[in-house]
């Protein structure tokens, strides 16, 4: 904006008789004038700005479906044989087996009174995927899971579809202990490439997977998922076997298998779960004794050297 015309002899508004036309606009109004249409340009361009940013639409990350798991799914997870525990121990001659860590000398882990099993995962995960299995089969032991989802890794993971579970919206109910189970991405990728986040860990949970993490199979830094914490006795900082075992298998196929103690994949899953009981039973002293001296359980924590 142009700053006010000059001002006359004297400081005077221009002299009667001078070469002023009178019907011409004075300078000052004329500059007046077009400080008026620029606020009013600016006010018109502001509410545009406003208008878009209310009505415009940003692109939606693309989320996961996570239907409702079969009730066949949920009793064969949930109901497996003891027969089958005992029959499998901890023995898989066809996929070898990643038995958790013994923590000795450290403060009981627990929430609302009961020790806690802290499981850390994420959705797209492959390994989380493979360790929910057991974790799921090892659980339902001492408790029931209600609302369980499915959920299968990212199709860009080294082992694309893992047909899995989410602990996202699951609860669970034990009298023997308490679960907390996190998932920190879904599957689905954000506008910079990356997994998008839907969960952060409190400060004590991000200490234990910060201590007890440790790298996984590709070389991961220190905390890669999954981890698993139970009750401060025992953790692990990968799934109990490869998600190979499962891989490319349906969800249903899986859940067949755990009822038979001869199979791959029947096998894998079951000592993997058969290790995390053994843990839970040193956290809750033993507690339920019809799973805690059952043979299979006896087996993983003569394995653990917990007996």
């Amino acid at each position: 904006m142009s700053g006010p015309e000059p001002a006359g002899p004297a400081g005077g508004r221009g002299l009667v008789g001078s070469d002023e036309d009178p019907d011409e606009p004075h300078p000052r109004n004329r500059t007046r004038r077009f400080a008026w249409g620029a606020v009013v340009v600016l006010l018109v361009g502001v509410i545009g700005l406003v208008v878009y940013a209310l009505t415009r639409t940003t692109p939606i990350p693309r989320t996961v479906d996570r239907s409702m798991t079969a009730d066949d799914v949920v009793s064969a997870v949930s109901k497996v044989p003891p027969a089958v525990f005992d029959a499998v121990g901890v023995s898989s001659p066809g996929a070898q087996l990643v038995p958790p860590t013994v923590i000795v000398g450290q403060p009981p882990l627990q929430l609302s009174g009961r020790p806690e099993v802290l499981y850390v995962g994420a959705e797209f995960c492959p390994f989380c995927g493979s360790e929910r299995w057991a974790l799921i089969v090892a659980l339902s032991r001492f408790g029931h899971f209600s609302a369980l989802r499915n959920m299968q890794s990212a199709p860009s993971s080294v082992f694309p579809g893992i047909q899995t579970f989410s602990f996202v919206g699951t609860s669970y109910t034990s009298r023997y202990v308490a679960f907390s189970g996190v998932e920190l991405y879904s599957d689905a990728v954000n506008d910079n490439g990356a997994f998008t986040r839907i969960a952060r860990l409190s400060p004590s949970q991000s200490a234990l997977v910060s201590r007890y993490g440790s790298p996984g199979p590709q070389g991961a830094s220190p905390g890669s998922l999954p981890f698993v914490d139970i009750g401060n006795r025992m953790v692990a900082s990968t799934s109990g076997f490869s998600p190979a075992v499962i891989f490319r298998q349906p969800q249903a196929a899986i859940a067949d298998e755990l009822s038979q103690s001869g199979t791959v994949t029947g096998q894998a899953i079951v000592a993997s779960a058969n290790y995390l009981t053994a843990g839970i039973c040193e956290a809750t002293a033993q507690q339920p004794g019809s799973v805690c001296s059952s043979k299979g359980v006896r087996a993983a924590a003569q394995a653990l050297g917990l007996t």
